[in-house]
């Protein structure tokens, strides 16, 4: 008799709690409502290769910031503690040239991307500055943890290696296109680097200035203008408001091969 009388408050109650646990598994699959890394749908591919205790551990050890267009991440030459992954947004790393107003872009960076990786055993301190180009959402990661994951994880390790391989390969890259080319070449690479690797796309919406520009480029302002009006002229390329298109990637990428 007594379990006649609770049986349909115990039925909406089992109800109600199922259909919470629907609501929380769903906003979990999801990734959108939650910041938790076990759950992130960006990750990069180190840490695509930890498991569900190595991505809570490092939940636990990192925050989450948003930073708006030119906000300073980190500045060269502060203490480095963390490795920051971008999550969402596109940053530029540069090098601040003593007695000199002028700055060196050594590259740009979209979503899925980790910085500060010298400083895990290496360097004390950043050796370039990071800045948001565009609004940007980054996770900050302690040091010590990184650490305690590429020595317990051979995959994780391993892809952070080819991580900084592909750096330092893109790095050498630039080297020469700064020493060894002129201006059409130079600034060639750096449209087809915008082209291929950041926006994925032959049209774009360029969120670099042509400041910016300049310094990816190792080229004054009106330089680059002069270029862009030159590969314009030459229906190379479009540009329309801020949006580039790439009209003739062949000889664009001839005028980069022979500089």
């Amino acid at each position: 008799m007594i379990i006649n009388i609770f049986a349909p408050f115990l039925r909406k109650r089992v109800a109600k709690i199922a259909k919470e646990n629907v609501i929380i598994e769903g906003l979990m699959k999801s990734g959108e409502e939650t910041n938790s890394c076990l759950f992130c749908t960006n990750k990069s591919s180190c840490f695509k290769q930890l498991d569900k205790r190595e991505l809570e551990l490092s939940d636990k050890h990192r925050v989450q910031l948003n930073f708006k267009q030119g906000e300073t991440i980190f500045k060269q030459g502060s203490f480095a503690n963390h490795v920051h992954f971008v999550k969402k947004g596109l940053v530029k790393l540069y090098m601040e040239i003593p007695n000199s107003e002028k700055n060196l872009v050594i590259n740009i960076l979209p979503s899925g991307n980790l910085m500060g990786l010298p400083s895990i055993y290496g360097n004390k301190v950043y050796t370039y500055t990071a800045t948001a180009i565009e609004n940007t959402t980054i996770c900050i990661i302690e040091n010590s943890v990184i650490k305690d994951l590429i020595e317990n994880n051979g995959k994780f390790a391993a892809e952070l290696i080819k991580t900084m391989n592909y750096c330092s390969n893109s790095t050498f890259a630039r080297f020469i296109s700064l020493t060894h080319k002129q201006l059409n070449g130079r600034l060639a690479d750096s449209l087809i680097y915008l082209s291929e690797e950041i926006y994925k796309s032959t049209t774009f919406k360029l969120s670099l200035s042509r400041a910016d520009l300049g310094e990816l480029t190792g080229m004054s302002t009106m330089s680059v203008v002069k270029v862009i009006k030159d590969f314009k002229d030459n229906n190379i390329i479009k540009n329309e408001d801020g949006t580039i298109e790439i009209i003739n990637m062949k000889l664009l990428k001839r005028i980069s091969e022979i500089g």
